[in-house]
């Protein structure tokens, strides 16, 4: 049970089913966190799934929106919020990366809303998105919570929480019919390696510093604010890493420190200030990372491998490796990246 929670919080995937709480008819569908004049963190309060930062940055002609969350239906409802604090047109919408939980309420966004991205992620959010290891691991277990929810619900005395379990399963199922008729809409504009936009009196920089969590990661920074958009590129703690590139992660850490930012919107869980966290974040990974080359160089197979990674060392920082074992996937993901390496790929 242990190494259970120890993995899900290892992943750094905010799945709040379990907290969720039914919205009253005065909460808004999300909660907008100014970060500075025309800055905001955007967080939904009504997600029964996951739960994902996205930020709107208001200039004196436009708008820019970084991430559109898990759904389209979700994606309306940011767009609704976002109506709360301007009425200027949302010109544009960076996908950090092609995660469903940041890329998948594109199709929200109307036809004058142009989406970039980096050029990597216009390919991986293809039909193959549907597919992946990522979203697959995500929605295929949702109908079994579904069921799960509902009988705990039948079986609960008190009426308040009867109605919440029951609440939380019809929004899951919810989620999971959307999900049949999504359509995925990749960015229309991609670039390499940086771009710019001028919101009018506001300059938005998009900038790729290497792969890490995914292979098109991109941050979203705001030099004259010193303000870092940071999607799940830099969220402070030890992410998931089932598309990552663990060792590339940490050495392109090394030029997102070379930024000069103060505050840190990530892609998942608070705000907060400074860079100290970077080499933590670094120190793990490459710890991570020559534990699992010294296992598959000992001919230690990845499922074999994962509860012998031990990641002790940086618990203090980290207090969900105070155990011995890591997530699985992120061994079978760093086995992967090594087998491609050797074929050359």
């Amino acid at each position: 049970m242990g190494n259970d929670r120890r993995s899900v919080l290892a992943c750094a995937v905010l799945l709040v089913v379990a907290g969720w709480a039914t919205a009253s008819g005065a909460e808004p569908a999300y909660r907008l966190e100014k970060v500075a004049d025309g800055v905001y963190c955007a967080t939904s309060t009504q997600t029964a799934y996951y739960v994902t930062n996205s930020v709107v940055i208001v200039g004196d002609e436009s708008l820019l929106v970084v991430d559109s969350g898990a759904s389209p239906n979700g994606a309306r409802s940011l767009i609704q919020a976002i109506r709360t604090v301007s009425d200027r047109p949302i010109r544009y919408l960076v996908d950090t990366h092609f995660h469903f939980d940041h890329a998948f309420g594109n199709a929200a966004f109307g036809a004058d809303t142009v989406v970039i991205a980096h050029e990597t992620t216009r390919a991986l959010l293809g039909p193959e998105a549907l597919r992946g290891r990522t979203y697959r691991g995500f929605v295929d277990p949702l109908p079994s919570r579904v069921e799960q929810l509902r009988q705990q619900a039948g079986a609960e005395p008190a009426a308040e929480k009867r109605r919440d379990l029951a609440a939380q399963a019809e929004a899951i199922e919810a989620y999971v019919q959307e999900l049949y008729t999504l359509t995925l809409v990749p960015p229309r504009l991609t670039f390499s390696e940086r771009a710019s936009v001028d919101l009018g009196n506001r300059e938005v920089q998009l900038l790729f510093l290497g792969r890490g969590h995914t292979a098109g990661d991109v941050v979203v920074f705001l030099p004259r604010e010193r303000i870092l958009c940071s999607g799940d590129f830099f969220n402070g703690y030890i992410g998931y890493m089932g598309d990552a590139y663990v060792d590339e992660w940490a050495d392109s850490l090394d030029r997102l420190a070379r930024l000069d930012f103060e505050t840190v919107i990530p892609g998942h869980g608070a705000p907060f200030t400074g860079k100290a966290r970077i080499a933590l974040v670094q120190a793990c990974l490459r710890d991570l990372w020559r534990q699992a080359v010294d296992l598959r160089r000992a001919g230690v197979p990845a499922d074999e491998a994962a509860p012998r990674v031990d990641l002790r060392a940086h618990a203090a920082h980290f207090p969900p490796l105070a155990e011995p074992g890591f997530n699985p996937t992120a061994v079978r993901r760093i086995y992967e990246v090594l087998d491609e390496r050797q074929a050359g790929r």
